[in-house]
Formats: structure tokens, C-alpha cells, sequence
């Protein structure tokens, strides 16, 4: 028992260094977790847009849109709205 516990609190500094070098420790849980969820659609399909966030993340709507806004401010997510509909924005991360 004693090896799996420190596998996970090795996981769970990794995990730390991770959202520190994202620049992710000033943001909550959820906000990390709308993060996740565009990082994992994105890795999976290529894409990702509003609408897959909030369907894959469980998320409200409301809390969706206001962390994406969010992020968009803090220059870590950039919206380009989809060519083939007018009405949904496309994510990806800036990277500098």
C-alpha cells in the first residue's frame, strides 16, 4: 500500500510542476477543469469548440463561457469563430 501512495503524491507533484509551468495555480478547480477538457479535445480530434466543452466537461453554460472569457483575457485561449457555423467559436491555446 505504502508503493501506491507514494506513486500518487509523486503524480500529484508532477501534476503540481504541470500547472505551474501552464501558468494554472491562480485558477480553481473548475477553471482547470474547462483547461483540461479543451487540452484533451483538442489532443483527441484536433479541434475544439465551445459546445464540446460544455458537453464534455458537465459544466453549466454560464460557468463555461465565463472561464473561456477568462482565459481569453489572460491570453491562454484564443476564439476564432467556425467557418462552417457562424454561431460557434473554435479554441485553441496561445502559445508564446
Amino acid at each position: 500500500m505504502s508503493i501506491y501512495r507514494d506513486d500518487l503524491i509523486d503524480i500529484l507533484k508532477m501534476l503540481m510542476n504541470i500547472e505551474k509551468d501552464l501558468n494554472l495555480v491562480c485558477y480553481s478547480d473548475t477553471q482547470k477543469k474547462i483547461y483540461y477538457t479543451i487540452a484533451l479535445k483538442i489532443s483527441k480530434t484536433g479541434s475544439c469548440n465551445i459546445s464540446d466543452v460544455i458537453q464534455n466537461s458537465g459544466l453549466s453554460r454560464s460557468t463555461v463561457y465565463k472561464t473561456i472569457k477568462k482565459f481569453e483575457l489572460d491570453n491562454i485561449v484564443k476564439l476564432d469563430q467556425s467557418k462552417s457555423d457562424k454561431r460557434e467559436f473554435n479554441l485553441s491555446f496561445v502559445t508564446t
